[in-house]
């Protein structure tokens, strides 16, 4: 998956939020904490594949994008609904550009990656950074934007 097909990925999600369909409430995230989650999540791997790229080496861990509560003063911060369009827009662009960053070499860096889901810990394994770029825009993308989907 090239950069450009990233920063692409997320238009559906970022359409979704940016059409006037209201969203149904939700006995888990609501959609705007989906949103936030998946823009907290690209800023975080841009963050790891950065470093790779500058020959430092960062963990990932997602504890801090899974937290209600910081998804909510997320939310708030933003200003709701269109302001978690714009951060799933700039957080995308910054995912690409750090793939780009990235050579042949560097992608295949892993990573010590921590991925916890509804309270347990569903990875816990080294991951080769480009690889895991590709997987947070495809099957991580596709996940939350159906849940998105499935709110309006």
């Amino acid at each position: 998956m090239e950069a450009d097909e990233i920063e692409s990925a997320y238009d559906e999600l970022t359409s979704l939020f940016r059409s006037s369909v209201p969203f149904a409430s939700s006995d888990g995230w609501s959609a705007e904490m989906i949103g936030a989650h998946v823009a907290m999540n690209n800023d975080a791997i841009a963050a790891v594949a950065e470093s790779v790229a500058r020959g430092e080496a960062l963990s990932y861990d997602n504890a801090t994008g899974v937290d209600d509560a910081t998804l909510r003063d997320f939310v708030a911060r933003v200003h709701g609904r269109g302001g978690v369009a714009d951060e799933i827009d700039r957080s995308a662009r910054r995912l690409a550009e750090a793939k780009r960053q990235l050579n042949s070499d560097t992608a295949l860096t892993e990573i010590p990656v921590l991925i916890h889901d509804n309270g347990a810990v569903v990875v816990d394994r080294p991951l080769a950074i480009g690889d895991f770029i590709v997987g947070n825009a495809t099957y991580h993308l596709a996940m939350h934007t159906e849940q998105v989907r499935a709110l309006t």
